[in-house]
């Protein structure tokens, strides 16, 4: 059996397989990265936080 095998097919053979666990992790990541930015860009928050920096931008312009 090993035989038939050339060691070129072998080290392809590995070679993909690295690839194939890079694209699951790097798949992965990215699913989670996009959870994670969901949760944390809450609408109401984001409102709060810009209501909050415009009116510390008007207070530095002296706008009040």
């Amino acid at each position: 059996m090993l035989d038939s095998l050339n060691g070129g097919y072998i080290a392809l053979g590995i070679v993909g397989v690295i690839f194939l666990a890079l694209q699951a992790w790097w798949i992965s990541m990215t699913i989670f990265n996009r959870r994670k930015k969901s949760i944390l860009l809450d609408n109401h928050k984001s409102a709060e936080i810009k209501k909050r920096l415009e009116k510390i931008f008007l207070k530095s312009n002296g706008i009040e």
